[in-house]
This record gives C-alpha cells, sequence and structure tokens, in this order.
C-alpha cells in the first residue's frame, strides 16, 4: 500500500457538548496532508440535548445494565446523524462517489475507562449500509481492550496543526470537557484536564432554558462561591498524572452543589472551575510552550478567555487566527483519524491515552 495515497474522507462529530454535528470534508494521506473541501455545523434541538442529558442522568446503576441501557438510544442517534450527512451532501453539491470514507465519532454518553467501557451512539455499519459509503467507527474501542483511556482519541490531527504553526505550541480544546495536546522532547503528550463547557451550558439550561451563556454575560454578573471552589480544587481528578480522561458527567455532583446558589453566582463559579483545569496544567514545567492555542465552542466564551488570561498571566489564541475553522477542528480531526485507521497508522500511544503500546483503532463498515 502507499503510504502517501490520499482520500476525501467526510468526519462526523457530535461533541460531549450535545449541542450539534459538525461535518467536514477533507482530502488527506492522514500524515502530512490535509485540503478541507467543505464542512458546517449543525445545531441540535433542544429536544435532542434534553433526552440525551435525561438518558445519562438516569443511567442504571449495576454496571452490567448500563451497556444494553444506552444502545437502546443508538437508533435515535443514528437516525439523526444519517439525515445531516445527507442534508450536508446536498447543501454541499457533493456528489457520493467522490467521498471515500466517512468515519464518525459516535455521540459519547458514558465514559468509564476503569471499567473498559466507552459507549459512543451512532451506528457506523447502519450508516454505511444507508448512505452507501464504506465507514469507520468504534475508534475508541482499541484503546480500551488494551488497556488505554479511548480519550482523547484525535491526539494526532493536534499533532498534525501543531507541527505546522508552532512546534512550542498547546492546543486546547474547549469542548464539553476541556483536553489538550502538545509536544514534549518530540513526544505527543494529550490528557483531557477538567471541564470546560459541560457544566457552564448545563446551568444555562438550568436557570436560564438557553443552551449557552452567551459571551459569560449572566456569569459577569455573579460572584465566585469560594467554599464550592475549594472543594472543587481537591477534588481526585486533578491529583492524576496525565494522561487521564472524563466522563462529561463526572463533575455532577458539583453541578448539583451549584444549583443551589444564586444563578449568576453559580455560573460565575462554573467558569472557575475551567479555570482551575487551565491552572494545574500550565503548572507543569515539562512544557516549554509559545503559543496557547484555543479550539472548540468555549473559545467563544469572552468572559472565560479574560479569567484566563487575567489569572494565569499567559496570551491565548483563536486557533481561528491561522484559517481553521475552531468550531470545526474536531470534525477534521475524525476524518483524519479514519484515515489513520484506514492505513492502520497509530492513533493513540502511552502519552494520549495510557494504552500499553502504540495502536490504531475503528472498525470499518462496507455499504453492501
Amino acid at each position: 500500500m502507499n503510504k502517501n495515497f490520499k482520500l476525501n474522507v467526510l468526519g462526523v462529530m457530535t461533541g460531549t457538548s450535545m449541542d450539534g454535528v459538525d461535518i467536514s470534508l477533507i482530502n488527506t494521506n492522514g500524515t502530512n496532508f490535509v485540503k478541507i473541501k467543505c464542512e458546517k455545523s449543525y445545531k441540535f434541538n433542544k429536544n435532542y440535548q434534553n433526552i440525551l442529558n435525561n438518558l445519562i442522568i438516569n443511567k442504571p446503576k449495576k454496571k452490567s445494565k448500563i451497556k444494553e441501557y444506552f444502545l437502546k438510544k443508538d437508533d435515535f442517534v443514528t437516525d439523526i446523524l444519517e439525515k445531516k450527512i445527507i442534508l450536508f451532501l446536498k447543501q454541499k453539491k457533493i456528489n457520493k462517489k467522490n467521498i471515500d470514507l466517512i468515519s464518525i465519532s459516535g455521540q459519547t454518553v458514558y465514559h468509564n475507562p476503569s471499567n473498559k467501557i466507552s459507549i459512543q451512539l451512532g451506528n457506523g455499519e447502519k450508516i454505511a449500509k444507508k448512505i452507501k459509503i464504506k465507514t469507520i467507527s468504534n475508534l475508541r474501542d482499541n484503546d480500551i481492550k488494551n488497556g488505554g483511556q479511548g480519550a482523547p482519541i484525535g491526539s494526532y490531527y493536534h499533532k498534525f496543526l501543531i507541527q505546522k504553526i508552532n512546534k512550542k505550541a498547546i492546543i486546547v480544546n474547549l469542548g464539553g470537557i476541556a483536553n489538550f495536546s502538545t509536544l514534549v522532547s518530540k513526544s505527543l503528550l494529550s490528557s483531557d484536564i477538567g471541564p470546560a463547557n459541560c457544566l457552564i451550558d448545563d446551568l444555562s439550561n438550568y436557570f436560564f432554558k438557553k443552551k449557552f451563556d452567551k459571551d459569560g454575560n449572566y456569569a459577569r454578573k455573579g460572584k465566585i462561591d469560594s467554599k464550592l471552589l475549594d472543594k472543587f480544587k481537591k477534588d481526585k481528578f486533578f491529583k492524576k498524572n496525565f494522561p487521564k480522561s472524563l466522563d462529561r458527567n463526572y463533575f455532577r455532583n458539583y453541578f448539583n452543589k451549584l444549583i443551589k446558589l444564586d444563578k449568576y453566582d453559580a455560573l460565575m463559579t462554573a467558569n472557575y472551575m475551567t479555570f482551575i483545569g487551565f491552572k494545574k496544567l500550565l503548572k507543569n514545567k515539562k512544557f516549554k510552550i509559545e503559543k496557547i492555542l484555543l479550539t472548540g465552542g468555549g473559545r467563544k466564551n469572552k468572559l472565560l478567555t479574560e479569567i484566563l488570561e487575567n489569572k494565569l498571566k499567559k496570551k491565548f489564541e483563536l486557533i481561528d487566527k491561522y484559517r481553521i475553522n475552531g468550531d470545526l477542528v474536531e470534525s477534521q480531526m475524525f476524518a483524519y483519524i479514519g484515515m489513520r485507521s484506514f492505513k492502520n497508522l497509530v492513533i493513540s500511544n502511552k502519552n494520549t491515552t495510557r494504552v500499553k503500546k502504540n495502536l490504531s483503532g475503528g472498525v470499518l463498515y462496507y455499504p453492501d
């Protein structure tokens, strides 16, 4: 197989914020070449978000029943992904014959690597048969089976961007959960670092029936609850070494405490909870960082970026400055690692997911 051959890959990403689906069509060899052909974000309606949030909150306590419980909604998510992909192809006037591969992340609804389970809804096999294009999914499974965390799984695309922009940069993705990637002595290092939008978005929905707090305007009216923030700083997650990963609902116990506060104070405190993860990340002496690049929806939260810059005395840049759409990095990422999976190239290692050996991953499904 020619290692430099390229394919047109459609990356489909539904993040832990559960606010929409991002789709990117790229041409790539999965290593040193990426050309973005077209891309678009589609928002989910509140009904989708509420159905999945309620599903997650009401999950069974017995671990043996969890997979069966979540998979009852697999067709619900698959159907929505299929419709969005078909809409994308129609709006962008793309002939299916010009797409070689679809790579989907699936909607993460449960993540518990210590029990070797991470559930993403969205069936790759059904999408391949419905849309009639080869589809790769289940990109985390091989990593988890081999002792890894299964997340962050897209680090090798971050590596590609870092090598393109600045080899001493760190990329921090602000989705529902915050994660980073950077190069340390030429080795790729990635990890989740704490909450990004999950608590802020859930509070915005709870108090104001809004998907998010635009520019942090509600939070600006509040003040920090120091006692709760002090408890948060001592959470056992922050004592673990990198790499480590989080379920979106890991911090739900703090959400339950936050909703007892004044609504504006709750949102301001949640912003500072995101700041805590950053603070602990940037204390790491191994990093020789020249640029901090932000991607994901949280980069648009003006209050959060002000807090980060003022408290950390660091300058943050939006990845958009480098003509890369910060809303769509993750869908580009899944297209890129889908290509790496197709070529059986490494998508995770001991420094990105704590897996025991360099691994590829993913399952390839055919239309018939």
